[in-house]
């Protein structure tokens, strides 16, 4: 059983930055981190779960720009990153950006030999991407979200915790499991996304 920090959830830093994913990645009981990815309108990849930043719509506002608010690019993260362990991405695109956000991601991803795994809610853009890479693909799926492509051709799946319908053998991430009650949920042949990696680790121990 995996541990990934949730948006590089260490309990001391925002998450999603750099001080937050860098010190999820010391932890030596966690086995990796997630973290979100958007496209600015300089077409950088900028780390941020949501489309607004500070009242600034991301699409629409450049990477210096986010930058100076205190926003982190991908590029500033894996650069600084020094470990085997899991950086899973979650790529947050529409449908008309899918080509641009490719080539972007791929010219970020190969400066660096790291160990990858690349998710998104949007099945049509990892449909495109697995055309153009070898690296780990995963859908994200919710109870409804995604459920028909549930057995596509990715690598793995990241699906709520809640979800419990039987899924071919690939490898399983559950989100997001933060108590003792959602953990009694996972199998323990699942992965746990987490927000709390270290309070989870203890409960795993403890069992």
């Amino acid at each position: 059983m995996k541990i990934i920090a949730h948006r590089g959830n260490d309990g001391i830093h925002k998450e999603n930055s750099l001080e937050a994913l860098l010190n999820s990645l010391t932890n030596k009981n966690i086995d990796g981190i997630e973290l979100d990815v958007r496209l600015t309108k300089d077409n950088k990849l900028i780390i941020n779960h949501d489309p607004f930043y500070n009242g600034y719509y991301i699409n629409h506002t450049t990477s210096l720009k986010l930058q100076k608010l205190g926003l982190n690019t991908l590029d500033e993260v894996l650069k600084n990153i020094n470990s085997d362990k899991i950086i899973m991405i979650e790529v947050k695109t529409n449908e008309k950006d899918i080509k641009k956000i490719t080539k972007t991601l791929l010219n970020n991803l190969n400066k660096y030999h790291l160990n990858y795994y690349i998710c998104s809610f949007n099945y049509k853009f990892l449909k495109y991407l697995k055309s153009k890479t070898t690296i780990k693909l995963g859908l994200i799926v919710s109870l409804k979200i995604n459920e028909n492509y549930l057995n596509e051709k990715f690598d793995f799946i990241s699906i709520n915790y809640l979800y419990n319908k039987k899924i071919k053998n690939k490898e399983i991430f559950k989100w997001t499991v933060n108590t003792k009650k959602e953990l009694e949920k996972i199998k323990k042949t699942d992965n746990i996304i987490t927000d709390n990696s270290q309070k989870i680790y203890n409960l795993i121990k403890e069992s």
